[in-house]
């Protein structure tokens, strides 16, 4: 017979620890109260609980010593910090100490915890930041029934199909459903809108030698490289007929041939689509095939927009600023009271990518002791070029890769790279001057 999970509570404050007692045990947890911090090091390696719960300001240790010290008693359990004292420093310091969620008191509610709890035990490692993603309680802050859904999908190979507007974070998403599946293979992209037709053909399916000039030698494609993992396919809406046609072939029966073969293949890859736009309107407008619609719709999930996150924001703007923080080297400040309220009346239309450059830019050029949003009015405007400046040098981007791409696949044979890329060879040469590019 299986044991309860098991709780150990760690809190000077005997009313709240009683709190906490009661409410796990209501839900049938093991639970045990140490209000001294000393005491709980040397029983908790004994009794090896699942989760330990631990207050940061406690007379005999703080809860960051208690934590460095118990997680090398316990590696395996999952800890917690509640406090009344929260602050970003105080955050960034328990999570670096081993703690894996930071919450403050008065608790909003004690189902918040509970749910934490649960997912916690169902899937400890996969609330933890895994292969770079942010912890999973920030990334379905607001969106907690999706994480829910997902756990129960991932570890079966049906497609699926990620909806919702630019900057909710599909990609995101995608490698989520990849690490809850545990599949042991990679997790592969490809952006349906990055490259022109033909190329996006040869990189989804991949092609023989010699099957155009150019093709001095063999290459997989992304759906043979994908075997065993996720082929994540973003903007699938962009996808040209022909190539949807050859792609509801993989989803049907999961065979390809790469271009110019004649060898049927097979690939066990699981595949997840996103897209931004009404495919449903696509395909009455003859844009993208019924049957391919009806094939990836069997599991979809909308992403909604951070506008109807609003009551979540706190936490994912906590993050933002220690990972930004992090990865410009600058010192990690608080926002304004004055900041914080601009961003909760704020409309977001660029949702969470726009919130991130938001936040970097405040980074960047506050001088004071807090982090000041300026983006209304003058700004407002100042912000819109930033990010509309932002967009062309991605496509710009974009365009350079597709060109080297073009460049590679025909081995420097510049008319034939022009074909591919659906342009003249004079446009060709002007891009070429333009990027800079030397071939």
């Amino acid at each position: 017979m299986a044991k309860n999970p098991s709780i150990a509570i760690v809190e000077d404050d005997t009313s709240f620890a009683s709190f906490l007692e009661m409410t796990f045990q209501e839900e049938n947890y093991t639970v045990w109260v140490f209000h001294h911090p000393e005491t709980a090091l040397l029983k908790l390696p004994e009794l090896k609980p699942d989760i330990v719960i631990t207050d940061l300001k406690m007379p005999e240790m703080d809860g960051i010593t208690f934590i460095k010290k118990a997680k090398k008693l316990l590696p395996e359990s999952v800890f917690i910090v509640i406090t009344a004292f929260g602050t970003i420093p105080s955050a960034v310091e328990a999570m670096k100490a081993g703690a894996v969620d930071y919450l403050t008191k008065p608790l909003s509610s004690p189902e918040e915890l509970l749910f934490k709890v649960k997912n916690y035990l169902k899937n400890t490692k996969s609330f933890e930041s895994t292969e770079g993603l942010p912890p999973f309680d920030v990334v379905f802050a607001g969106i907690e029934d999706l994480y829910e859904k997902l756990v129960e999908i991932a570890p079966t190979d049906t497609t699926v199909c990620l909806l919702g507007e630019t900057g909710t974070g599909k990609s995101l998403i995608a490698k989520v459903i990849h690490v809850l599946s545990r599949k042991k293979g990679p997790f592969v992209e490809i952006n349906c809108a990055a490259l022109p037709e033909n190329l996006v053909e040869a990189e989804l399916f991949g092609y023989e030698k010699g099957a155009f000039t150019g093709a001095l030698k063999t290459k997989p494609g992304k759906v043979e490289v994908a075997r065993g993992g996720t082929l994540f396919l973003d903007e699938i809406s962009e996808m040209s007929l022909p190539v949807q046609a050859k792609f509801l072939r993989v989803l049907q029966d999961k065979t390809f041939e790469r271009l110019g073969g004649l060898e049927t293949l097979k690939t066990n890859a699981r595949f997840i689509v996103a897209t931004n736009k009404d495919l449903v309107k696509l395909v009455a407008e003859g844009r993208f095939r019924e049957d391919l619609f009806y094939r990836i719709n069997v599991l979809s999930f909308y992403l909604p927009p951070l506008r109807e996150r609003k009551k979540h924001l706190e936490k994912i703007v906590n993050y933002l600023l220690e990972n930004i923080c992090q990865k410009l080297g600058k010192p990690l400040k608080p926002l304004s009271k004055t900041s914080w309220e601009k961003l909760k009346e704020y409309h977001f239309p660029g949702n969470i990518r726009e919130l991130e450059n938001l936040l970097e830019r405040a980074i960047l050029l506050s001088k004071g002791e807090t982090l000041e949003v300026e983006f209304f009015s003058k700004e407002r405007e100042i912000l819109k070029e930033e990010l509309e400046l932002k967009d062309a040098l991605q496509i710009k981007n974009l365009e350079k890769k597709a060109i080297l791409k073009a460049l590679e696949v025909t081995k420097g044979n510049k008319p034939e790279a022009a074909k591919l890329l659906g342009i003249s060879l004079k446009t060709l040469y002007n891009k070429l001057k333009e990027f800079g590019i030397n071939q």
